[in-house]
């Protein structure tokens, strides 16, 4: 009835592999081992996931799976920031039916609460859209005590006693879980984002997507006009969303997709070349220590991994 499971990855291609009905995408911002680890703790219907990671992450995750999840700060020297807002501890991301994309910090802490849909149906729930929301500290500490709680119990559980206790603290961590998210009628859960956020987030986003579809250097200060923003705005809001500036950030996102081709294993040593060409990068011994320096090996070490 409860099982307990350690899971370590210093590669961000890794990183939530084992998920089921997600979508990732997730660059790894500053270079490095990943540093993750995560204590995995599965009741009936229930999955708890502490998580740590020591370097800097923007992630993109889509839930498919209908289930409800729940991510909650535990602990960062700098705060995460979710579609251009900056995420206290007194606050929850909600993996609902939208995408939620947020950049996490270096050396951060969180848990992950997942609920499984047949149990949200037993309790007649429905799993919001998702999104940032403010919880109660009271009904956030009350939450993580019957966390605390459900792990002692998975390092006694010895015999089909347990079993009942699994069942209970279940429905403990379900009844809590609600109650942080303001009572029964999750659907009604409120994202407030000022219109300056909103502004900043959608800045982000469309930097982000004339970078990956430009073939070449790509003119920062074209790109704010584009946008009909300064330079300096650009230069700023992207600083802060990613700790790196443009140029850099915008390097490091088609780093990640190349690295991504090269471990779908269909790429060949001279497609190397070309994939490499078509994302931007025209100097290839450039390109190499670049990606050697962001994940320790390079492209054609990939590409033989991922063959064999």
């Amino acid at each position: 009835m409860i099982s307990h499971t350690t899971i370590t990855t210093d590669d961000v291609d890794e990183l939530f592999s084992w998920s089921q009905g997600w979508d990732f995408e997730i660059v790894q911002l500053s270079p490095g081992a990943l540093g993750f680890r995560a204590q995995l703790l599965a009741l009936p219907g229930v999955t708890l996931r502490w998580e740590y990671w020591g370097q800097r992450l923007r992630s993109c995750h889509l839930n498919h799976s209908e289930n409800l999840s729940v991510g909650f700060l535990l602990a960062a020297k700098h705060a995460p920031v979710w579609k251009g807002r900056e995420v206290s501890l007194g606050q929850a991301l909600v993996f609902g039916s939208d995408e939620q994309e947020y950049v996490s910090p270096a050396d951060m802490c969180s848990l992950n609460i997942e609920i499984a849909r047949d149990l949200l149906d037993a309790w007649g729930l429905a799993a919001p859209a998702g999104g940032l929301v403010d919880v109660e500290p009271a009904a956030l500490r009350s939450l993580l005590a019957e966390c605390r709680r459900a792990s002692a119990l998975a390092q006694l559980a010895t015999s089909m006693t347990d079993s009942c206790a699994a069942l209970i603290t279940r429905e403990r961590i379900l009844a809590r879980l609600v109650e942080a998210l303001g009572g029964a009628d999750m659907l009604a859960l409120t994202v407030r984002r000022t219109a300056n956020q909103e502004r900043r987030f959608a800045l982000i986003k469309g930097a982000e997507a004339a970078a990956l579809a430009s073939t070449g250097d790509l003119d920062c200060a074209g790109l704010a006009a584009e946008l009909h923003t300064s330079y300096r705005s650009l230069h700023r809001i992207i600083k802060e969303w990613s700790g790196a500036g443009p140029q850099m950030y915008f390097q490091l996102l088609r780093l990640h997709r190349l690295r991504r081709q090269l471990l779908s294993g269909s790429t060949s040593e001279e497609s190397i070349t070309a994939t490499a060409h078509a994302l931007g990068f025209e100097n290839m011994g450039r390109l190499a220590r670049l990606y050697r320096c962001h994940f320790g090996e390079l492209p054609r070490d990939t590409r033989r991994r991922a063959r064999a």
